[in-house]
Formats: C-alpha cells, structure tokens, sequence
C-alpha cells in the first residue's frame, strides 16, 4: 500500500528527522500525539540519551511524540509497537495479540484509539490486515 503523505507531514518528518538524526519511515499525527517509525535499529538515536531528543522535539512539536522502532517482520513489529503483548496469531485476514487481562485496556486505548492508530500502521506498512486484541 502506497502512503501518500501532505505537505505539513513531510515539513514535519523532515524537522524531526534533522533533530534526532534518525530515519523515519512513517508519520501520524492523531490529537495531541505524534508518532514517527523509525528504521531498525534507530530507536535509542532517536530518544537520545537520558530521553533529550525526544523531550527537545515534543517542546518543538508542542505534541506528545511516540516512536515505533520498524521491522520488517510483522510479529517483532507488533512487539514493538505492544510491548505487553504475550502472543500473536498471525491469520489470514487478521492478526490476534493476546495479552494480559489488566493490559487490555491499555492497549486498546479510549474509545479503541490506540487500536485504530496500530491498524492504521498495519494497513499503510504490511498491507490489510487488523488487529484483535484477546
């Protein structure tokens, strides 16, 4: 799937990427929330120690900025991206994450947010699939 990205995205890619001296691969900006995947192997570049690229760039962005480490394996992706994830069920049409009971609604997000943002990601690096939480 092609990712056609605005004008503001690409500005806002290209800032980040000149702060932090990363590579990113992916942009949304969803509320008060950024979230930029990084290359493989990027992600503490990216944070900088002790977390100071990322606090200089929130300052900057004046929005709280997640990173997501890529991979090009979708398992190690989703991991990333879910940390507290315990399994996953790779299927056909979807994918299942299992987790933790009291991780559940972390992991979903109010209002199932943080469900639609993952699939989002999914759909624009991987292709179609979605994603179920168990």
């Amino acid at each position: 799937m092609k990712v056609i990205l605005n004008a503001q995205a690409i500005q806002s890619i290209s800032v980040f990427q000149n702060m932090t001296g990363s590579s990113v691969i992916d942009y949304l900006s969803e509320g008060d929330e950024i979230f930029f995947v990084v290359a493989q192997g990027q992600y503490g570049l990216t944070v900088g120690k002790g977390g100071a690229k990322i606090r200089n760039a929130e300052k900057l962005f004046k929005k709280s900025i997640r990173i997501i480490e890529y991979s090009p394996d979708i398992k190690e992706f989703i991991k990333n991206i879910i940390p507290e994830t315990q399994e996953i069920d790779v299927r056909e049409d979807h994918i299942e994450v299992h987790v933790k009971q009291q991780d559940r609604a972390k992991v979903i997000g109010k209002g199932g947010r943080k469900i639609k943002i993952i699939n989002q990601f999914l759909g624009r690096l991987f292709g179609s699939k979605t994603l179920k939480v168990k």
